[in-house]
């Protein structure tokens, strides 16, 4: 009699307690930021008026997003061309990552993955690199938080599907810094001192031949970081197959809630 009322017991708090472990999961912060050009400007002469045609299909990012939040629930973001979101709060118990285009609503999902590990992620976006266009989009999770991304660093992240290369210091000294690769999917961080670097970036030619696309200085004021990413151009025959952008920044401040 004893043993089946333990069992019982245990029967009737071990629902509570699962959904205790469940409530304890601390929420995931995440922002994004979309990679991409945006498309050909076309326009049409309408009354003597030149009239802006609006993007083909696919050109370029949804104009509404949002971010499931729990089971059900959506948080709306903006997310321009190489522009940083804001933090995202996302519940810990959250099924998945999955981005969802149009108004509230009526909203149907963009992009789904696993709900990232880190307390703090960059999500970063950009075409199917094979039909080069935004409705298949894809999606590289890093880990953003200070501890994994501290101060006093450069990132530098690939999404291209082309070999790039660095080379942070002065290339015309006697003495040149070494050029490095980053291959396809792959990130590499460097430490850079406060004040002014130099830098230039490329991409491997034939033949291991060189081919830069971007050279200055960087400055880097006390508590930055700076991200570098590269990106696939679009157009069929670009005049480089692998464009770069960099972003400068403090620290993210992480919302309390």
């Amino acid at each position: 009699m004893m043993k089946s009322l333990f069992l019982a017991a245990f029967t009737l708090t071990l629902p509570t307690g699962v959904l205790t472990a469940q409530e304890d999961v601390p929420p995931k912060r995440i922002r994004f930021i979309p990679l991409g050009e945006l498309p050909v400007w076309k326009e049409t002469l309408e009354n003597g008026i030149r009239v802006g045609q609006e993007p083909p299909p696919g050109s370029m990012p949804p104009k509404e997003l949002s971010v499931l939040a729990g089971e059900e629930n959506l948080i709306p973001f903006r997310a321009g061309l190489r522009s940083m979101s804001e933090i995202l709060t996302i519940p810990g118990n959250t099924p998945r990552l999955q981005i969802n285009q149009g108004k509230i609503g009526a909203a149907s999902p963009w992009l789904s993955t696993k709900l990232p590990a880190a307390p703090l992620s960059l999500g970063i976006l950009y075409r199917d690199p094979a039909a080069m266009t935004w409705n298949n989009p894809k999606l590289f999770l890093l880990k953003d938080d200070p501890s994994s991304f501290p101060a006093g660093n450069i990132r530098f992240t690939n999404v291209s599907d082309t070999m790039v290369i660095v080379q942070i210091g002065d290339w015309n000294a006697p003495r040149p810094p070494s050029v490095y690769g980053i291959p396809p999917g792959q990130t590499s961080m460097k430490p850079l001192k406060v004040g002014t670097n130099q830098i230039r970036v490329g991409y491997a030619g034939p033949g291991g031949s060189k081919r830069w696309i971007w050279a200055n200085q960087v400055r880097l004021l006390q508590n930055q970081r700076v991200q570098g990413f590269f990106y696939k151009a679009q157009g069929k025959d670009p005049r480089n197959p692998v464009l770069f952008h960099f972003v400068p920044e403090p620290l993210p401040k992480v919302p309390a809630t």
